[in-house]
């Protein structure tokens, strides 16, 4: 009778466990994103020296060209998949798709989480915004296609895959939402705005928004961890979004909503007119997906180069790792530029 009692009284702690862990594991998925420290855009004003890259798509030896033209990093070896930071205060700001395309996906993910880390230390910041091939990454598509395309294109996504698997990881772990590439991506920034400018893979939305609406919008479809829907894959919102450009009336609405001065952007390879080259339109636009991915060969890298000039001029300059650098335009700086803005606001965090 005694041994009934006991093993009953083991059934009941351990059916109490199964139910604590169960609640425990619930209220951790339902408490998701950190969004305080991960917030839906980021912002940063007054900031000296900005630098923006486009679309990597797996191409680390045109990456690290990039980054050494642009003197913010550089390989630890020839042939290492780690940088050290260079850029001491600079901004880097990386308009999504790492992935896909190139043979390096997950080794440039694992350099530039890195490489935030050192910027960090040093007084600097990396920030890496989403990209419309971090969604498919997410959502399936990019296993899908590896598998059902008949194109070349095929390999492109098989790349990815192998990225993870040949450094020994578990791909569908890898990208999970514990994982930890797969928790990275999900807390990435939808956009950022820099000295007045954003910076987003694909650009504005066909449909004018503010800030606030885009971020409250991202913030519920990221809750609801559905990346077939939403803003996710609305070909007309700022991740996919293409032509958007060609209309003069539509951009003037966009950025007015949005309260910026211009928008950097990515995706789209030809966007202003040029395959290779990072082009600007009317000193308020810039295209900065310039092709580095040997998929494509349109160029062996390249990034933009934001610096402060006459002391009121933001300076906006093309550099490549192979051809002399290009001035694109200079305009007068917002008052969000100025660097004592931003030294007064680092005082005012700390102080809190």
């Amino acid at each position: 009778m005694s041994g009934n009692k006991e093993t009953g009284m083991q059934r009941t702690r351990f059916i109490a466990f199964l139910l604590f862990f169960v609640v425990a594991a619930s209220m951790l998925s339902a408490a998701g994103r950190d969004w305080e420290k991960y917030p839906a855009y980021i912002e940063i004003t007054g900031a000296p020296r900005v630098y923006a890259v486009g679309d990597v798509h797996g191409a680390f030896d045109q990456f690290a060209a990039t980054l050494a033209a642009l003197k913010v990093a550089t390989r630890t070896s020839k042939d290492s998949f780690r940088f050290t930071w260079q850029g001491e205060d600079a901004v880097l700001v990386l308009t999504g798709d790492l992935t896909d395309r190139g043979l390096y996906s997950k080794q440039t993910y694992d350099a530039v989480m890195d490489l935030q880390i050192q910027a960090e230390k040093a007084g600097g910041k990396v920030i890496v915004t989403l990209g419309n091939h971090e969604v498919m990454l997410l959502n399936g598509q990019v296993e899908e296609w590896a598998k059902t395309l008949t194109s070349h294109k095929k390999q492109h996504y098989q790349n990815t895959i192998d990225s993870f698997t040949r450094d020994g990881l578990d791909f569908h772990q890898a990208i999970s939402e514990n994982g930890v590439y797969g928790r990275w991506i999900r807390n990435r920034p939808l956009f950022a705005v820099v000295n007045g400018f954003m910076f987003v893979h694909g650009g504005l939305a066909n449909k004018p928004v503010t800030r606030s609406t885009l971020a409250a919008d991202y913030k519920d479809d990221i809750d609801r961890g559905d990346f077939k829907k939403g803003i996710f894959m609305n070909q007309e919102s700022v991740l996919w979004n293409r032509d958007w450009w060609k209309n003069d009336e539509l951009v003037d609405q966009g950025l007015k909503a949005l309260g910026i001065m211009g928008v950097v952007f990515g995706h789209t390879t030809e966007a202003l007119g040029l395959k290779g080259k990072i082009i600007s339109k009317a000193d308020r636009l810039v295209a900065i997906d310039i092709g580095m991915t040997p998929s494509y060969g349109y160029s062996q890298g390249g990034g933009l180069a934001i610096t402060t000039a006459a002391g009121d001029q933001l300076v906006f300059r093309a550099v490549y790792p192979d051809a002399p650098e290009e001035m694109l335009f200079s305009v007068k700086m917002p008052a969000s530029a100025y660097p004592q803005t931003r030294s007064k606001k680092v005082r005012a965090l700390t102080a809190n």
